[in-house]
């Protein structure tokens, strides 16, 4: 049998390690958000990059919903500008400076889309309302200031 100062051991030293994975789950994932939300408002440079993959994603969600085209045109152009001007992928881009899942905040992007679409009341009220235009020209905007850009990611 147990003795009572051997079971205080093992709640101790049982409470002690929830405490420590817990404060290793929260602060990790703390870190990572609070240090990408630093970055990003700290450089305009970086703001603009970062709003160009997430314009990029949203145009293309827009063709695969609406449109009925499954290829990612506009964000492979990013990913073409990215790796010949930084030699970095979009999805490096993605996974160092926005999100580390890149995954998740691909899905997410869409959620969002799909929200947005869905508030506006489908493809072609959003249309008539001059929605998917602005889109566009928020990434034709954004991809030439990019494009005209000199700065460079440090990784």
């Amino acid at each position: 049998m147990f003795t009572s100062k051997a079971i205080n051991t093992f709640n101790k030293n049982t409470l002690l390690l929830i405490v420590m994975f817990a404060f290793t789950l929260f602060s990790a994932q703390l870190y990572a958000t609070d240090t990408a939300d630093d970055v990003a408002t700290q450089n305009p440079e970086l703001q603009l990059h970062s709003a160009l993959v997430l314009k990029a994603l949203q145009v293309d969600f827009y063709n695969v919903r609406c449109r009925g085209i499954s290829v990612a045109k506009n964000f492979n152009k990013v990913n073409r500008l990215y790796i010949t001007k930084y030699s970095l992928t979009a999805n490096n881009f993605i996974k160092n400076f926005i999100n580390p899942d890149v995954r998740a905040e691909k899905q997410i992007q869409e959620i969002d889309f799909k929200k947005n679409l869905n508030k506006l009341g489908g493809c072609s009220k959003a249309k008539e309302q001059g929605w998917i235009k602005q889109i566009h020209d928020e990434y034709k905007n954004l991809y030439q200031q990019a494009e005209q850009s000199t700065w460079f990611p440090e990784v």
